[in-house]
């Protein structure tokens, strides 16, 4: 406390004599002692959804880290918004679900449990794989708390496990298997389309799509080519993977929404966004598509991570089409319903803050408690086997897959 005291009286006074000085302007001194923090002030005060709640910092707040000065800045009610030091490690690439023992051997062990892994991450380069089981970082043990060594540093031995099937005791157990060196966290740009395919479903065709982000100056070109192969080999149904999908850009969003609702619709809102006064700031419509496939049945994969314009994307669509030719299969997703733009700082930092509410095309916004599925699956089930994204045994595309050869879910199946 008395340090901090010192602190603020050694800045009261060098600001006093930059600006007293024998009477000599040195105010451009301070500007260039604080042009990050003005930056983030000026920029803030332009695009924050929260702005009008931002009031003059003291001239000495200008001297605080970047990232304590935009922490400061933000709203009581702001959740969203956060600070990026660009020139962090990055991260390794992993998605996780972290437990304790699933098999209930070891009710204190903790494992982590990979569900995605980014491409060209340092996690896919060591050969991590999705239904690799962590039990281990660097040699030791991890809690539920601490699991942050999973995620990034300047390198980690993940220790690995795989879960066998004893046949004369009728159980499952643990297996110990490799330690995996994965190389330093880094920064590497996130997959936006990194999977497509057709599925033959008995008589009928199914297009998937493995859909990660809405970033990347690429997206429109690859929903072309893919809508124009779907379209192409007339297929069915369409399946829209957004389980670990946080978001991204609104126009790419809209762009794929363009192909996924009824003909007609281009020029008509796909969503609106609203500053904190609920007043309307953008509204994004359908174009008109290259490639249409609204007339086929339509299948959204969403989950605990399906977040902010991936949710708009399922709900606006959704909205726009038939309940009989639309279902929504997974988990409930998480319910963000504010946009947060990320924007580089020219002294190599970035601010995300949030910049506006995400609403459907008649004004309302996203459900603050996410949206709800037509049919629950938990991608998880079969935890014993967790096979790899676009895997035909995959539990959430099985399950939907199945709903498009017999029209209901495996576990509405009527008895033989």
């Amino acid at each position: 406390m008395i340090m901090k005291k010192l602190t603020e009286i050694f800045l009261v006074s060098l600001l006093a004599l930059l600006f007293s000085s024998c009477g000599e302007d040195r105010s451009h001194e301070y500007y260039e002692l604080t042009k990050e923090n003005q930056w983030i002030y000026n920029t803030m005060l332009d695009v924050y959804l929260w702005n009008g709640s931002i009031t003059q910092p003291l001239q000495a707040r200008f001297f605080d880290k970047p990232s304590n000065f935009f922490a400061a800045l933000l709203h009581n009610n702001d959740k969203a918004s956060f600070f990026t030091d660009t020139v962090s490690a990055g991260d390794y690439g992993m998605r996780l679900s972290v437990m304790y023992d699933p098999l209930l051997l070891y009710p204190r062990a903790v494992y982590a449990l990979v569900t995605y892994v980014e491409p060209n991450s340092p996690a896919a380069k060591a050969g991590i794989e999705r239904g690799a089981w962590i039990s281990s970082a660097n040699g030791k043990s991890f809690t539920k708390n601490n699991y942050s060594v999973l995620e990034s540093g300047t390198g980690l031995a993940a220790g690995t496990e795989y879960i066998d099937y004893d046949d004369e005791k009728g159980i499952y157990y643990w297996v110990k298997s490799d330690t995996i060196a994965i190389g330093q966290s880094q920064p590497y740009e996130r997959a936006n389309i990194s999977l497509d395919t057709v599925y033959a479903v008995r008589d009928k065709k199914a297009g998937y799509i493995f859909c990660n982000s809405f970033n990347g100056d690429d997206f429109k070109g690859k929903c072309d080519n893919v809508f124009s192969r779907f379209s192409a080999e007339d297929v069915q149904a369409v399946i829209i993977d957004l389980r670990y999908n946080s978001g991204g850009a609104i126009e790419n969003a809209a762009y794929m929404a363009s192909s996924l609702v009824p003909a007609g619709l281009s020029g008509t809102p796909f969503a609106v966004l609203k500053n904190s006064d609920n007043e309307i700031d953008t509204t994004y419509c359908y174009s008109e598509p290259l490639f249409s496939i609204g007339d086929k049945k339509l299948y959204f994969l969403i989950g605990e991570g399906t977040k902010s314009v991936a949710e708009l994307l399922a709900a606006s669509v959704n909205g726009s089409r038939s309940m009989y030719d639309a279902y929504i299969i997974g988990k409930r997703s998480s319910g963000t319903n504010i946009i947060v733009e990320s924007i580089d700082s020219p002294y190599g930092f970035k601010i995300s803050p949030a910049t506006a509410i995400a609403c459907l095309p008649d004004g309302t916004p996203l459900q603050a408690e996410g949206i709800g599925p037509d049919y629950e699956v938990d991608e998880l089930e079969q935890i014993e086997r967790i096979y790899n994204i676009g895997n035909e045994q995959e539990f959430l595309l099985y399950n939907t897959l199945y709903h498009i050869a017999n029209g209901y879910m495996p576990s509405d199946a009527p008895a033989k």
